[in-house]
C-alpha cells in the first residue's frame, strides 16, 4: 500500500526543466508526476537528487546498466541478474518480505540496495549505477512538452542513497546531451528507435564486408539503449556512429516498440527561444559516469570488438505452430536452433545437443514442463544453463512453480519477436 501523500502541489503550466529546478528548495522525499501512462518519480534529499525512476520497463533498465557495469564488476552476469529478477520484479506473496512500502513505485531500488548489502557492489559503484540510471530517466523527463503536472509529494526516504547530484548541474550536462540528440533529427528521434542492416551492399562501401556481416548480427531489433549495454557504449555515440549508415539508406531504423514509444521524442519542434537558451547553456565537463560520445571510436572499430558465436538454442513445445513461431523468430546464422516436439524425448536430445539456452513450454502432455525443468537441472552439465519457461499463464502461482523447478525466467505467450530477442540478449550477449 503507498504512504499517503502529505503535501499536494498544485497544478500549474511550466516547463519539466522549472518542474526539476523547484525541487532544489523541496523537503526531503520523493516527487511523484504522472504523464499521461507513465509515473516519474524523483527522490530528493538536501535539495540534491539521489535517485530517479520512471514506470516503464524498469527493471529492463536496471539490467542494461548492470550489464553494462559487468565489464567492471564480473559478478554481475546474467545468473545473478536473472535472480534479481525473479527476487524483485515478481509479485509472488513468498517474496513479500522485498516489499517495502515506501518503495513500492521503484523495487529496483531494494534490487540495488540488495546488491550492495550482499556485497555484490561497493557503494562507489552502487553510486555510478544510480547516477547513469538518473540521467536515463531525466533525459527523457526533458523531453515532455510543457503542461500542468500534476505532482504529489511523499515525505519518505530510501533505506539507503549511494549519489547525491546537484539539479542544475545535472540539467546542464543533460541539456547539453539532449542538444546532441535534437541535432541527430529528425531521422533519429528516440534513444529508443531500433536499427536493422537492411543493405549490405550499401553498407560495404563505408566498411569492410568482415565488419558489415558482423554489424548485421548485432542489429537485430535491439534499440539505441540496448546496443549500448551489449557494446559497453554510451548510446549517444552509437547514434551518432551509425546516422552515415542510416542516412546512405544501409540501416532503416524503426519506432520504438511498446512500451517506450510512450515516451516522448528527442527530435520536435521547439520554439525559437528555447533552442536558443538551449545552445547557450553554460560550459560543463562531462561527469565520469558518460563517456563524451566525440573521442569515441569508429563503429567499425567498436562491432570488431564485439566477439561472434552460433548460440545453440533448444525450443520444447509440443505445438508444432508455436515451434515454427519461434523457427521464423531466430532463423538467423548466429541461432542454432532445435526444435523438440515430444517432452519424453526431449532430456536425451539435450544431454547431446548441450545448448547455450532453453525455451521450454509448460503445458505438455506426459512430462509437462515443471517436470522436465526439474529433471534437467538434476544433470550436473544443465545445472547453470538458462531456461525460459514459456507459459500462456501471467498468475503467481505459476511463476512460484516455476522458479521452485529450477527456472531461469518467464516468457509469456502471446510474444513478439522483440520479446523473444529481449530474452534472450537478456541471458546470451
Amino acid at each position: 500500500m503507498m504512504p499517503a501523500a502529505i503535501d499536494m502541489v498544485e497544478d500549474r503550466k511550466q516547463s519539466p526543466r522549472e518542474l526539476l529546478k523547484s525541487l532544489e528548495s523541496s523537503k526531503d522525499g520523493c516527487i511523484y508526476i504522472v504523464t499521461d501512462r507513465i509515473r516519474w518519480s524523483f527522490y530528493i534529499k538536501g535539495g540534491k537528487l539521489v535517485y530517479a525512476s520512471h514506470s516503464l520497463e524498469s527493471f529492463e533498465r536496471l539490467e542494461r546498466h548492470l550489464r553494462s557495469l559487468n565489464r567492471e564488476v564480473p559478478a554481475l552476469n546474467d545468473k545473478l541478474r536473472s535472480q534479481l529478477r525473479l527476487m524483485f520484479d515478481d509479485p509472488s506473496p513468498d517474496n513479500a518480505k522485498y516489499k517495502v512500502t515506501s518503495e513500492m513505485l521503484c523495487m529496483e531500488y531494494l534490487a540495488i540496495l540488495w546488491l550492495v548489502n550482499e556485497n555484490y557492489l561497493s557503494k562507489p559503484i552502487a553510486g555510478k549505477l544510480v547516477a547513469r540510471i538518473i540521467q536515463e530517466v531525466i533525459e527523457a523527463f526533458l523531453c515532455l512538452p510543457n503542461g500542468e503536472f500534476a505532482d504529489k509529494y511523499y515525505g519518505h526516504l530510501l533505506q539507503d542513497t549511494y549519489c547525491s547530484l546537484s539539479i542544475i548541474r545535472t540539467l546542464e550536462v543533460i541539456d547539453k546531451r539532449l542538444l546532441a540528440w535534437h541535432k541527430l533529427g529528425p531521422t533519429i528521434s528516440s534513444p529508443y528507435q531500433c536499427p536493422y542492416l537492411v543493405s549490405q551492399t550499401t553498407a560495404e562501401k563505408r566498411m569492410s564486408t568482415e565488419t558489415v556481416q558482423k554489424l548485421g548480427r548485432i542489429l537485430r531489433g535491439f534499440n539505441f539503449c540496448q546496443l549500448g549495454a551489449l557494446m559497453g557504449k554510451d548510446p549517444l555515440a552509437i547514434a551518432k556512429q551509425l546516422n552515415p549508415l542510416i542516412d546512405d539508406g544501409s540501416i532503416l531504423l524503426r519506432d520504438p516498440l511498446p512500451p517506450f514509444d510512450l515516451l516522448p521524442k528527442t527530435y520536435y519542434l521547439e520554439p525559437e527561444e528555447e533552442i536558443e537558451d538551449i545552445e547557450n547553456s553554460p560550459e560543463t565537463v562531462i561527469s565520469k559516469m558518460q563517456e563524451n560520445a566525440e573521442d569515441m571510436t569508429s563503429i567499425s572499430q567498436i562491432v570488431l570488438q564485439q566477439p561472434v558465436k552460433t548460440w545453440k538454442i533448444v525450443c520444447i513445445d509440443d505445438s508444432e505452430s508455436m515451434l515454427s513461431i519461434i523457427s521464423s523468430y531466430l532463423g538467423r546464422e548466429d541461432f542454432q536452433v532445435t526444435l523438440i516436439q515430444d517432452s519424453m524425448k526431449a532430456l536425451i536430445k539435450i544431454t547431446s545437443i548441450r545448448p547455450d539456452l532453453i525455451l521450454l513450454d509448460i503445458g505438455m502432455p506426459n512430462i509437462d514442463g515443471y517436470k522436465l525443468c526439474s529433471l534437467i537441472r538434476k544433470s550436473s552439465h544443465f545445472k547453470d544453463i538458462p531456461i525460459v519457461m514459456v507459459t500462456g499463464n501471467k498468475g503467481v502461482i505459476d511463476r512460484t512453480r516455476a522458479r521452485m523447478s529450477g527456472a531461469t525466467d518467464y516468457l509469456t505467450k502471446p510474444f513478439l519477436q522483440a520479446d523473444l530477442l529481449k530474452m534472450i540478449m537478456r541471458h546470451l550477449f
